[in-house]
């Protein structure tokens, strides 16, 4: 358990590098990629700023030797990527989210997904190269530029398996059932409004055809099973990720904690 907390540690200090910077356009030129440094503590909002599409997942060799004494196991790898993203003190924490879920999607091999997701936080990527690549001489290329032309910093071991990750030590006992508690009642039938919190009426609009879908959920229930809502209700087998107010709303939070307001109607972004 120490061990794993000291991992964490230096995953958070070694990595506060790998954050997010303020950066300029440089004004000889409208599409110079944008620099890493500022003649200001306020980022310069960019009016014609680079932009490429994402390209597919780094190849990694190696576990991060400045975090990993010896190589990760799988289990270990996604300890170390969740603290990346919960560990990020600099940037806009609704960006680091959808940040997250872009890096999801290219680990998944979902290009166009994951484009949808960051043009719609107004974001943009000018080399295409999402994760920050080392060079020789230790020159670093890639990065996420926010609207006010903010540096995001992500490291390939995020998005990418290191190729030497190690098996999981084999452990007897019962298969985790992943489903989550929210699921499990929505299939029984189980309704308790104090575990549900105050139902309300969702209204989304589905980005492929421009029609409503109205549902009702609990505020405490989880973003994920209001997907499956909306899917079962539109009658469709497409990933579905919600925007409102130009934020992509986290699948594990619950309703209740987001910034959407009952009345308000959200952004289903249809993929596929």
């Amino acid at each position: 358990m120490g061990c794993g907390l000291s991992r964490e540690s230096r995953a958070a200090a070694t990595d506060d590098n790998e954050g997010a910077r303020h950066a300029n356009a440089d004004p000889s030129t409208a599409r110079a990629a944008p620099s890493r440094t500022s003649s200001s503590n306020t980022p310069t909002e960019l009016v014609d700023r680079p932009n490429q599409p994402l390209r597919a997942a780094p190849t990694v060799k190696h576990s991060p030797p400045q975090l990993a004494l010896t190589p990760w196991s799988p289990s270990e790898l996604a300890r170390q990527r969740e603290a990346f993203f919960e560990t990020r003190v600099s940037g806009r924490p609704e960006m680091w989210a959808a940040l997250k879920q872009v890096s999801e999607l290219l680990r998944s091999g979902d290009l166009k997904a994951a484009q949808t997701i960051l043009d719609a936080t107004g974001a943009t990527c000018p080399t295409g190269r999402f994760c920050v690549e080392r060079r020789r001489g230790g020159q670093k290329k890639g990065g996420v530029y926010d609207d006010k032309g903010l540096l995001y910093e992500i490291p390939g071991w995020v998005v990418a398996d290191p190729e030497d990750l190690v098996a999981e030590p084999q452990i007897e006992g019962k298969e985790i059932n992943e489903e989550s508690e929210d699921e499990i009642d929505a299939e029984k039938g189980v309704v308790c409004e104090e575990k549900i919190g105050d139902l309300v009426s969702v209204r989304a609009r589905l980005s492929d055809r421009g029609t409503d879908v109205v549902v009702e959920m609990g505020t405490n229930q989880k973003v994920s099973l209001l997907v499956k809502k909306v899917q079962e209700k539109a009658g469709i087998e497409q990933k579905i990720k919600f925007a409102y107010m130009g934020k992509i709303l986290e699948e594990h939070k619950p309703l209740g904690e987001t910034n959407w307001k009952e009345g308000h109607i959200l952004n289903a972004l249809v993929f596929g």
